[in-house]
């Protein structure tokens, strides 16, 4: 029977750094996992970064954060090259990368949509693609 367990496993989360992926990030390093590797955007979100990966550490699994505008395919190839390098090997891979824009539809200029597509589709497949 094939094990679908936590315990051992390496894991990378994209946007992990806090919200949705910070909450994923401490329950995985709680149920187990032997090393989780969580992305941020940008330089404001690295405090909560910091904070996960204390919280990652205090769990007893190994934690690492790496930085990086997922908006590139060459960024994304980047952060899995460099999370296996850190973790030896990636088992479990989760993308909670999302830009969520807070005004009417039609307020909505096309440089915003553009970014904001960027983000939540551009990402999305990159991501899928290196996790294959």
């Amino acid at each position: 029977m094939a094990d679908h367990g936590i315990k051992g496993k390496t894991v990378l989360i994209a946007g992990g750094a806090k919200n949705l992926g910070g909450l994923l990030a401490k329950d995985l390093a709680a149920q187990g996992a032997k090393a989780v590797a969580i992305h941020y955007n940008s330089a404001p979100a690295k405090a909560e970064a910091e904070k996960t990966m204390a919280a990652i550490k205090a769990a007893g699994a190994d934690a690492f954060a790496f930085q990086a505008d997922l908006t590139s395919a060459s960024a994304m190839e980047k952060l899995f090259t460099e999370a296996k390098a850190a973790m030896g090997s990636i088992d479990i891979a989760v993308n909670t990368v999302g830009k969520v824009l807070k005004k009417p539809m039609v307020e909505i200029s096309e440089a915003e949509f553009d970014e904001m597509s960027a983000v939540n589709s551009k990402t999305a497949f990159f991501f899928l693609k290196e996790a294959g």
